[in-house]
């Protein structure tokens, strides 16, 4: 027999299996699925929008990303996808997931924990591995398609290391960029993206190097941007326009180049009129932790790091602590910023002399820096500057120039349907 006291029971559990088969249902039917565009077939929903927003809004530390640049940049990555795909690039799961790891890595940051944070800001595993899914596939195929026909002459060379005798030594100026494509939304929707970026420079809530490498659509940006060091002869009449009169530790206002919009950081300058070869003279702490540590191990190495830069006061203090750390902490000598790894450039540049930095993560394990002192050093530089690195740079640039140009190509060619 079924009591009242069964009955209220019954109903009331029915009630509330009812509301916990709500509240589980409520955000599924929020998700908007309907298609927003269709690119050569391949649907994008408003769901594929709203991630988008949310990881570029969490790349970015909150600058403002309306739904058009979330759109416009999602049917940049399909058309990306699909160029591969006939070219018979995909990439696997393993190779996303190191490809992501990668660019944590690059960041300094531990990749659990970076995937940890997109996924506290709403973003979805899934959508992370099609976003860098797509970057590694266009940089796959960039070179696959064009560097056979890259050529870099002798001239060229000679041009760009300033060693010309029938012209004297130039301008040269350490460089990093951001290449925002002008895409169907026009040059007036371009620019709106990256004045959102010129902010979050400005806000100094994200690195140029961290904005470039999740925003940048150059070939440069797995290296967040970097150019390295760029005669002034070399680059395109509106680039030299923008960076001739400027200084170093400065950016530049959004400017257009070929088919995108660009933001360039001026790092240094060296040569007549562009200041003198800089030389850092810097000295480390090393706590060594391997690259494939686990997270809980490569936590403790970073309290470790942060415990040494608060025993640091200047570079001597460095000598007399060395012995407790790897074998490689010590004095590094002195360098120029084009023989720094990127991440110690980045660091040290951005340093005044008896500067310490935060922790930086390397293959070794977690770096402290301090900037002992740092020289001028006039007419120095194109004696430091190598060859191989100068052809590297020159190629980088013509691949950069064919990726927006098979980027706009793939543009015209393409069906695009807007709902």
């Amino acid at each position: 027999m079924t009591t009242r006291r069964t009955r209220t029971s019954i109903i009331q559990g029915a009630q509330l299996a009812a509301l916990m088969l709500c509240a589980t249902l409520m955000p599924v039917a929020a998700q908007d699925y309907s298609p927003v565009v269709v690119v050569n077939d391949e649907i994008i929903t408003g769901y594929d929008v709203d991630q988008r927003m949310r990881l570029l809004n969490a790349a970015s530390a909150g600058s403002a990303v309306t739904r058009e640049q979330a759109t416009e940049q999602l049917i940049d990555d399909i058309l990306r996808v699909q160029a591969a795909r006939r070219a018979g690039i995909r990439p696997t799961q393993e190779q996303i997931t190191a490809g992501f790891d990668e660019l944590a890595r690059n960041q300094n940051r531990e990749p659990a924990a970076m995937r940890r944070y997109f996924e506290s800001k709403g973003v979805s595993l899934k959508h992370l591995n099609k976003q860098t899914g797509a970057e590694l596939a266009w940089r796959a195929l960039i070179p696959a398609t064009y560097m056979s026909r890259i050529r870099i002459s002798d001239s060229e060379v000679d041009e760009a290391m300033g060693t010309v005798t029938a012209a004297p030594v130039e301008p040269e100026f350490l460089l990093s960029e951001i290449r925002l494509p002008i895409g169907a939304g026009g040059e007036q929707a371009a620019r709106a993206q990256a004045n959102s970026v010129v902010q979050a420079l400005q806000s100094r809530s994200m690195t140029f190097g961290d904005l470039a490498r999740q925003r940048s659509s150059g070939i440069s940006a797995s290296t967040g941007g970097d150019l390295g060091w760029v005669p002034l002869s070399t680059m395109t009449p509106e680039m030299r326009q923008i960076v001739s009169p400027m200084s170093r530790d400065r950016v530049s206002p959004p400017f257009v180049d070929g088919g995108d919009i660009v933001i360039l950081g001026i790092r240094d300058t060296r040569g007549p009129g562009g200041g003198a070869a800089a030389g850092y003279r810097i000295s480390q702490l090393v706590v060594g932790v391997a690259p494939d540590a686990a997270p809980s191990i490569a936590s403790l190495a970073l309290q470790k790091a942060q415990a040494a830069k608060a025993r640091i006061t200047d570079c001597a203090s460095v000598e007399a602590l060395k012995g407790e750390y790897l074998p490689i902490s010590g004095s590094i000598g002195t360098l120029t910023p084009d023989r720094m790894p990127p991440a110690v450039r980045n660091t040290v540049l951005n340093l005044p002399v008896g500067g310490i930095s935060e922790p930086i993560r390397s293959n070794d394990g977690f770096h402290v820096l301090v900037l002992c002192d740092k020289t001028e050093t006039p007419g120095a530089a194109a004696a430091t500057t190598d060859e191989d690195q100068v052809r590297r740079r020159l190629a980088r640039t013509k691949l950069a120039r064919y990726s927006a140009s098979l980027l706009r190509k793939l543009r015209r060619e393409a069906v695009i349907e807007r709902r």
